[in-house]
Formats: structure tokens, sequence, C-alpha cells
């Protein structure tokens, strides 16, 4: 789920960065996905050795203008065990983060973060979002509101990537 308040799979996600490796895309100290959090960085390494979707979600994240931060928080508002949220734009880079609860299975954690990288990949699409309210707008056009927050925008293509991550995980 996104909520855009506070914040905020198809074929397409091979990419001319797919063919990173492994270790670019988890060590490298200007890799767009990043994390603070040991337990986050195991499962950003477990899902791209078990997700060939998870992993070209990673590597398209590379050629953008987009850095993820992705941390754990120990609740959400409502039912939400996921969110992104846009940071203020620094020139020539966009910040967009990534929070995230446990509570559920290792699988289960990281085809949400499959989620929620697919709706990085639509910010990073949409060049022209550079704030909250370009983002409002965005997800206004491409997602569908979820019932229980004001600004909380969900979509197919998300919904998507994360079966998708988690079917690739069985």
């Amino acid at each position: 789920m996104l909520s855009v308040l506070f914040v905020v799979l198809a074929a397409s996600l091979a990419a001319p960065h797919a063919s990173l490796s492994r270790e670019a895309l988890l060590e490298s100290p200007t890799r767009h996905v990043r994390t603070m959090n040991a337990d986050i960085q195991r499962l950003l390494a477990s899902g791209m050795d078990r997700s060939p979707t998870f992993h070209a979600m990673m590597a398209r994240l590379e050629g953008t203008d987009v850095i993820v931060y992705i941390e754990p928080v120990p609740m959400l508002p409502g039912t939400l065990v996921g969110r992104l949220l846009m940071l203020p734009y620094g020139g020539s880079q966009r910040y967009l983060r990534i929070q995230v609860t446990f509570g559920q299975s290792s699988a289960d954690t990281i085809a949400l973060i499959g989620h929620e990288l697919r709706h990085a990949l639509e910010i990073a699409e949409a060049r022209n979002v550079i704030d909250e309210k370009d983002l409002i707008a965005l997800y206004r056009r491409i997602g569908d509101r979820a019932r229980e927050g004001l600004h909380q925008y969900d979509t197919a293509a998300a919904r998507s990537a994360g079966q998708r991550v988690s079917r690739e995980l069985a």
C-alpha cells in the first residue's frame, strides 16, 4: 500500500542495467537502493538471489535519478505493513523512503519490498514528480485509492510485482 499524505510489472522490468552484479547492487557506495539495517540488507540479498523480478527492479532503479532508502519501522498507520514516502527534492536526485514492518515471514517481507520497489519505479518513470503535490497527482492518475486513508493509493503494477516476487520465492 502507498501512503502519499505523509509520504507516499509488467514485462518491461528488464532494463539496460539488468546485468549489474549482485555485489554492485548491494555494496556499491553509489547504489540506488540503500539501507542501514542488516536485516533489510539480508532480505535484499535474498530477494535478488531468489527472484529475477526483484533483481530486475533493483537493477532498473540504478539507471534512474531516484535513491531509495529502506528502513524497518515498528508500526505503520492503520493496516499498512509497508509504504513509500517522498523526501524533499535534492537537486539532481530524487529521494524516496520505503518503510516496512516486520512480523511476517522473510518471503512475505521480500515480496512487500518488491511491491514498494515497483512504486519507486513508477515514480522514477514520472520525471516530473519532484514533490508531494506531484506524487499525489501521479497516484490519482495511475493508482487505485485505498478505502482507509486520505492519500493512500496502490497500483495494479505494484500488486503484480509483489505477487510475482512471492511466486518466485516459493
